[in-house]
This record gives C-alpha cells, structure tokens and sequence, in this order.
C-alpha cells in the first residue's frame, strides 16, 4: 500500500527535523545534563514539527545508550516504534476532550514504566479539552510521580489556561524557513527518483507557508498530475495559484486601465478552478516584491522595474491595502471572485483613496429583512464609494457637475441663507415621506434596491450607484425615499448629487422618487417623532429649487469647499 510522502519522510530523530535548532539543542542538552522537566508545552502553527518532536523526544529520554543527545537506535526502547511502545501514551485531545479522558490518565499515571525510565503522555491539540477536563489535569500535571513526563502540544496556545501554561515548560515552534523546506523537498525528491524542475521545488517550499508537512502534501499531488517531469506550471495548476508573470500581466492591465479583461481573466481562472484567495494572495505578495525591488536585491528584479515605472511605492502600498481588506472579506462571504473584481476597480478608479469591499457583499448576499412593527430599522450594510468621473447623458439641465462630490455642506462653506434653504428642502422632503408613509413600499424596494448593484461597474452611474448602496433605505411614500447615513458629511454628499441619484433611479425601477438623506443620529430623532405621533407629518409643497441651491453651491469659492470627510474617503 502507498505511503504518503508526509508519513514516510516524518522525522525520526532530531537531525531530520527542520528550522528548529534552537528547540532541539535545549532538548538535546536536557537529555545530556539530566535536567528533563516533568512537563513541556510545544506551540505553533501546523506542521513545524511539534508532535514529531515530543515522538522523538519521548524516544531519546527512554534510550539507555544515548550519546550527546543521539538515541543509540539499537535498545528495545528505540527500536518498537511509539504505537508499540507502552511507556510513550498518546492522545488526541481533539476526539478524547471530556473529562473522563483525563481521569483515566489520572488513575494510570502510578503505574510504573514498563521498559524505559520514564512513562510519557503527549496530548496533542490540547487546547481543545474542556475546562472541567483542564481541572482534572491541573493537580497531576503539577506534581506528577517522577516518572512520569507530560508533553502537550497545541496550535493555539493563547486557549490554554495560564494555570496549564505556568506548569510547563513552553517551547515556541517558528515557521519553517522556505530554505529548510527547500532542503527537505530536494532529499525527498532525489530519494524518490522523483524528476523536477528545482523552480517548481523553490515554489512549493514556498507555498508551503511555513509548514513542512503541507509543503510536502503539494509535492506528493503534483507529483501524481505530472506526467513526467514536475514542471513551475504543474504546482500552480495543482495547487490553484498563478506565476509571477500572470501576476505581472493582471497588474499591466491596471497600468493600461483595461477593466474588461482583467474581469475577463479572473473570470478564466474561477472557470479553471483557480483559487481566488490565492490569487489575491499572490497579488500581494507580487507588489510586496515590487516595492522591494527598489531599494534591496530580488530575483527576477526586471519583472517589476516595468511595474515600478507606472506606479508609486504610495500607489502599491495603497493597491496592498485594498487587497488586504478583500482578502478578509473573502474569507466571510460566498462570492470571492467579485469582491477580487470590486478591488481590482476600485485600483484603476482611484489609485489613492482605500475603500472596504466588505459592504458591496453583504449587501448582495443580504437575505429579505424581517419587518418591525413601525419604521424599518434594520440594519442594512452597504458598499462603500467606488470612484470615476461621470456624466449623465441626455440630463443636460439636470445634471450636477462630478466636481460637487469632492465637497462637503458645513457652515464653513456656505453662507447661512443656502444653508437654511438646505435644511427646509431636506426637512420638506423628509416631511413629505413620512405623511404618505407606506410600510409595503418600503419593504419592496428595500428587498429590490440590489438591482442597483447592476449599475456598479456602469461607466455613467458607478459613483451614484455606490451612493445608493453605501446608505440605508429607512422610509418610502408613493413618491419620495429616505436613506440614512453614518456621518453628515455623508448624507450631505448624497444631497449635492440629489439630481444624478434621481436619474440613476428612475433608470434602475422606471419610476421618479424624489429622495433625500439624512445622517442617522437626525433619524433616530425623527423615528422617535413619528413612532411616539409626537410630531405629525403633513405634506408641503416644495418652495425650494434643488437645482437652484446646487448651483449656488457650485459657485462657492473652490478655496472654501477643501473639507473632506476624515480618511474614509473621498470622490474626485
């Protein structure tokens, strides 16, 4: 029966294991000066090495002919392997986590080895034990019978109570350096008669992330798709990632603001099974190398100098920091090719403004909201701005210049007769909303304002469309909309592009809602108003001209309209 490579080439003893020398010396020298604690705490990320050395550990403490730390390999103890040895118990804490476990060992630890000096439990994953498990070990593992050694090892240490920890003598496991991996990939493969590119061995170590077992899990995969010789675009194929020049051709499309095939590439790769994560991850670490590229030494330095000439270090820290935020989105949403492909636009729009994806996906995943019995608060995420220069086609009299998106509404940069003209037009139109107030309109087009998200990624209308998605629809009459926002910065940005939503609308359901927002500590007072019938809501007649007060408002001095909404951020 075939062996995988991770099981045969496991470590048997010290020598064979990788990127822990510091560990293993201190081991080794315990073994020498007959300092062995009565408990050891091996801790880090998976497969570096933690239950292989407490094997290998367990072996060299019972050898009766050690020399410096060496197992003789020839005594009964090293010669029955760990599942044959009676003095060397292990469990996994992971299946074996109650307390009755525990109590077993507890009832055995007095038990006398029956080969070797000393009887060794290894609990492997031992943050998964219960509380009440962890008590039952408590009083055994601080004073255990002296022969007996307890070694527990664990990928999340920070779960382990500190009363375990403080009884232990704790080890921290490293990554595994892609040069280690390297090496053991190289002896594995020249063992095996395995043919490979030494390319495609550097990459696997690589994509091994530290993990010499996983390293070695691809290595046996590709093994098995390669025909003959593993080749670079064997690993990538298998492992569902892309080669650094693929890399460097998705960026080349940024360069040359080619949306189309960027979706059309990342669209290919999901089609062939690509891992959009990884890609991502890929991407990253591509402009992580670009930035490098300028100031130290890098392999295939020239694949980024092409890169470096179009973009700044300020333009890829930027690209990184949204593909970071996409990242975390992907790993809580079903749909990671969009959000790549949100990030990607929001890279060619804006190369300097950073912008969460998150909201775009929860409002698209979003299930129909349940209604309450008043006014619809539920809360609703939407995405964040997504920037491009637009015109209205046909709307020459109704159209709001882009250059207003840039600005704010504050008494700083209006005078107090636009403002209070502001404010009576906003109050009208909320007034207005709540008089002919109709909870099923308002369920409707709550559950029928992603349609929107059709206009994301629309030349004419991106900008308002993310408007529309970035607030909360709170309220709907036959005629007029409500939407709610966060700050009044941005209700304010929403009320100077008023004219431009009303066309994306009327474009997006083919009906005219006059609309209008609101910050949502306004709102709150306002709900409160209408919910208590502290205030009654009587229709009035507008007396106040939207298109009149936005442009005044484009006649302000540009000087005075600077004020921009903290780091959120900002459309140009």
């Amino acid at each position: 029966m075939y062996q995988a490579l991770y099981r045969k080439y496991r470590p048997k003893t010290f020598d064979d294991v990788a990127g822990q020398e510091v560990i293993i010396r201190t081991l080794k020298n315990a073994v020498i000066n007959d300092k062995i604690s009565h408990a050891y705490l091996f801790a880090g990320p998976r497969g570096c090495g933690k239950t292989s050395i407490a094997k290998i550990f367990a072996k060299l403490v019972n050898c009766k002919d050690s020399v410096e730390g060496i197992p003789c390999n020839k005594c009964v103890c090293c010669t029955q392997s760990n599942e044959q040895n009676m003095d060397v118990i292990e469990m996994d804490a992971a299946s074996n986590n109650g307390v009755d476990e525990i109590r077993e060992i507890n009832n055995k630890v007095n038990l006398v080895p029956s080969l070797g000096k000393y009887k060794i439990y290894i609990i492997d994953e031992v943050h998964m034990l219960t509380i009440g498990a962890f008590n039952a070990l408590l009083k055994t593992l601080e004073e255990p019978p002296s022969h007996v050694i307890f070694i527990l090892a664990t990928t999340d240490p920070h779960k382990v109570p500190i009363t375990i920890l403080s009884r232990c003598q704790r080890f921290d496991l490293k990554k595994i350096p892609v040069e280690n991996i390297y090496n053991r990939l190289k002896y594995i493969c020249d063992n095996e008669n395995i043919k490979i590119e030494d390319d495609a061995i550097w990459e696997i170590a690589r994509l091994g992330d530290g993990g010499l077992r996983d390293a070695i899990g691809i290595l046996d995969q590709v093994v098995s798709y390669a025909v003959d010789t593993v080749t670079l675009n064997d690993v990538h194929e298998v492992n569902g990632t892309i080669s650094q020049e693929n890399v460097f051709n998705l960026m080349k499309n940024v360069v040359d603001n080619n949306l189309t095939e960027v979706i059309n590439t990342i669209t290919d790769y999901s089609n062939k099974g690509k891992s959009i994560i990884k890609i991502t991850e890929e991407i990253i670490l591509f402009l992580r190398n670009a930035i490098l590229a300028n100031t130290t030494t890098l392999e295939d330095k020239n694949i980024y100098q092409e890169i470096n000439n179009h973009f700044s270090t300020d333009d890829m820290l930027n690209y990184i920091s949204i593909l970071n935020e996409s990242l975390l989105d992907m790993k809580k949403f079903s749909n990671p090719k969009m959000i790549l492909e949100l990030a990607f636009i929001k890279m060619m729009n804006n190369s300097n403004k950073q912008i969460s994806t998150k909201k775009v996906i929860e409002k698209v995943i979003i299930e129909k909201p349940s209604i309450e019995s008043n006014i619809i608060t539920q809360e609703i995420k939407q995405p964040k701005k997504i920037t491009q220069e637009i015109k209205v086609e046909g709307e020459t009299s109704n159209t709001v210049d882009n250059k207003n998106i840039s600005r704010e509404i504050t008494k700083k940069t209006v005078d107090n007769e636009l403002l209070e003209k502001l404010n009576k037009f906003v109050d009208i139109r909320v007034n207005n909303t709540l008089s002919k107030f109709s909870k099923k309109d308002t369920i409707e087009l709550k559950n029928d304002l992603n349609r929107v998200m059709d206009y994301v990624m629309d030349e004419k209308y991106n900008v308002y469309a993310t408007m529309v998605l970035d607030g909360e629809l709170k309220a709907v009459s036959d005629e007029y909309a409500i939407f709610t926002y966060k700050t009044e910065h941005l209700s304010n940005l929403f009320n100077e592009n008023i004219i431009n939503i009303e066309n994306l609308i009327k474009e997006v359901f083919n009906k005219t809602y006059k609309v209008v927002a609101v910050d949502i500590d306004k709102w709150n007072i306002i709900k409160d108003n209408f919910n208590s019938k502290k205030q009654k809501f009587k229709y009035q007649d507008e007396i106040y001209s939207i298109e009149e007060i936005l442009s005044k408002l484009n006649n302000e001095p540009e000087d005075d309209m600077k004020s921009l909404f903290g780091d959120i951020v900002e459309y140009n």
